[in-house]
């Protein structure tokens, strides 16, 4: 991996975290039913397609038009990991430092609801329903452990994708 890979895929992926910041802001501080708004979701990883994809653009740009799946899987990967982390750092810090215990309850309680809606939705069993309503008696997204867990688990989820557009955007170099 180059250092036009990694400072490129770093600078874009400060971009990005700082913009997830300003997002996880708006919606902490200002309107906290953006929390499970599906459309808010869907914005967000969008975001974060976006800038992989402007990373891989940029950086084969850089390497003179002609990038294969590493390195464009490996511009991607830096960009929504540079991103992605910052924006896990702000939020164990606003967890723990920010917001009130009445804004957690209401925050659990908008999860709990959401998640209950959801299946009612999908017409699922009442003993799902059942289920869902036990696991959020316990259920502390706020701990850092949940943070983190949740963090890895869409990094993971973003790879993914991040694989499909290294594949779009690959080509092969003539030696």
């Amino acid at each position: 991996m180059t250092d036009i890979i990694k400072k490129t895929g770093f600078s874009i992926g400060l971009i990005l975290g700082i913009l997830l910041i300003l997002l996880s802001s708006y919606i902490y501080f200002v309107n906290l039913a953006l929390l499970t708004n599906v459309w808010a979701g869907v914005s967000t990883l969008a975001l974060t397609i976006i800038f992989g994809i402007i990373s891989i653009v940029v950086i084969k740009g850089k390497l003179g038009g002609f990038i294969t799946f590493k390195e464009a899987f490996s511009g991607y990967f830096i960009t929504i990991l540079t991103g992605s982390l910052l924006s896990c750092l702000y939020l164990i810090l606003i967890y723990n430092f920010a917001l009130s215990p009445e804004i957690k309850t209401n925050i659990v309680l908008a999860m709990r609801n959401f998640d209950v809606n959801l299946l009612k939705q999908n017409l699922m069993p009442q003993e799902n329903i059942n289920q869902t309503l036990e696991f959020y008696k316990t259920f502390d997204p706020f701990t850092i452990k949940e943070v983190i867990t949740a963090f890895i688990k869409y990094l993971l989820r973003d790879c993914l994708i991040g694989f499909l557009v290294a594949l779009i955007f690959r080509n092969k170099r003539n030696l």
